[in-house]
């Protein structure tokens, strides 16, 4: 029988250890309003999946999904453009408040990227906290570049890192954190302990990120109630979850 581990014990020095844990909102574009619900929440981080498809970039999980009306733009770069117009400069009333734009490019990087630099040129500095510090973020998951180019990039490009990548020192400036499947680790599904030599994989990893100076994000983890807590034990910063107001709430409570 495997050996279980209860990781009660491990709490107080894993959540308190590397600041402030995070709601990512992951494929927003499904919830029923995307980027308004997660907005309201004060998510940390909402993610959309893109589509390369004739120059503009569409809002979709898979190929077969794809609705050419569902853009990049209306659901997201113009909301958000509207709030900056709206609070004279950035995203909210709440002056500390601002957040990441994760974008998950789906098709192949070149394409992608030059549809993007070309869309968010035309939102001036709304997207580039090397100019407006209440910019909103952008970081690209997915189809990226070689690390050794992140650097050579324009300032506001930043990326979501992996584990296990030696990257030289300018370009881990522009990773903003490590993420990586949970299933990778443990097969676990959120019922029970979770067994010891996952718990150890899984604590070993996020390590390795926080040794970089990085928050850690596990994808593909069951999402409820008793496995957010189980990851914040083991560690993690960033919750991903597609429940984005059932999490924030269970973190607003979690002691």
């Amino acid at each position: 029988m495997k050996k279980i581990v209860c990781l009660s014990m491990f709490c107080t020095v894993w959540v308190l250890g590397f600041g402030q844990k995070k709601v990512h909102s992951h494929n927003d574009y499904e919830q029923a309003r995307p980027f308004h619900l997660a907005y309201e929440q004060r998510v940390y981080e909402i993610e959309a999946d893109v589509y390369e498809v004739n120059g503009e970039l569409v809002v979709a999980h898979t190929k077969k999904s794809i609705d050419p009306k569902r853009t990049l733009s209306s659901l997201y770069l113009k909301p958000i453009d509207s709030l900056f117009k709206l609070y004279g400069g950035r995203v909210s009333k709440d002056p500390k408040y601002t957040f990441v734009l994760m974008i998950d490019f789906k098709t192949e990087w070149a394409t992608t990227f030059a549809v993007l630099k070309n869309t968010l040129e035309q939102y001036g500095e709304k997207f580039d906290r090397s100019r407006n510090k209440n910019a909103v973020q952008i970081v690209i998951s997915g189809n990226r570049p070689p690390d050794s180019l992140f650097h050579t990039l324009p300032k506001w490009v930043f990326f979501d890192g992996l584990p296990n990548v030696s990257y030289a020192k300018a370009d881990l400036q522009r990773v903003t954190m490590i993420s990586d499947n949970f299933a990778t680790y443990s097969k676990w599904k959120g019922i029970g302990e979770l067994p010891v030599d996952d718990a150890a994989k899984l604590r070993q990893v996020v390590a390795q990120a926080h040794q970089l100076k990085k928050p850690f994000r596990f994808w593909g983890a069951p999402d409820h109630e008793a496995s957010w807590k189980t990851l914040l034990q083991l560690g993690a910063d960033i919750l991903n979850t597609d429940k984005v107001v059932e999490c924030k709430h269970f973190l607003t409570d979690f002691k």
